[in-house]
């Protein structure tokens, strides 16, 4: 069977897309309003995007009757968020603050999570995440229905006894317990299989 794409209405994509694209490690993204108001929501459409300097990229939907959600709103105004990555632990605090509130609500509180101060950024991330990138606004794509927005990481706060010996820093991701975003539901990540470098002959 062979889907055209231009055949199906924006819910239809999101559904098809959201359920091939797995899983999605979420970005758990808090910015600060340009008076003060701290926001957190969950993005699952998130990914790497280099390392000279270390980038990452968020799409976020525009919300009803195409206003701007409070996280895309932020970003364009102060350009400095945090993005932590969600643990097992923290799943469900996390999904409490996808409750499209007002952006006179702060989620730290609505989920029961402690704010902490970044410390390159303007912005919190919550206490209870083992590992928050600190980004600012590198490039912003605006394609109507959704923004694009290319973050540069300034900094991550990680805890140290998840981090793996070595020279490199390089984390447990055992330890990370990381939330993946498949669907409409989430999982946990599984066990880790290890292969060998792939080598030419």
């Amino acid at each position: 069977m062979h889907i055209h794409a231009d055949t199906l209405d924006g819910r239809d994509t999101y559904f098809l897309l959201t359920s091939l694209l797995v899983p999605r490690p979420v970005a758990w993204t808090a910015t600060r309003s340009a008076e003060g108001q701290d926001n957190l929501a969950p993005f699952s459409y998130f990914m790497g995007v280099g390392s000279r300097p270390p980038r990452v990229a968020i799409s976020v939907a525009r919300g009803r009757g195409g206003a701007l959600k409070d996280t895309a709103r932020n970003l364009l105004e102060t350009g400095q968020a945090t993005i932590s990555i969600c643990s097992m632990a923290q799943l469900e605090a996390m999904h409490a603050t996808s409750a499209p509130h007002g952006p006179q609500v702060s989620e730290f509180d609505v989920a029961g999570l402690t704010p902490v101060p970044a410390t390159q950024v303007a912005a919190c991330r919550p206490a209870q995440a083992g590992v928050s990138l600190e980004v600012t606004l590198d490039q912003t794509l605006d394609l109507g229905d959704v923004h694009l927005f290319v973050l540069r990481v300034l900094g991550v706060e990680v805890r140290e006894d998840w981090l793996l010996p070595g020279e490199s820093p390089r984390l447990d991701v055992a330890q990370l317990d990381p939330v993946a975003r498949l669907g409409g539901t989430y999982a946990p990540l599984g066990s880790e299989i290890v292969l060998p470098r792939a080598r030419v002959g």
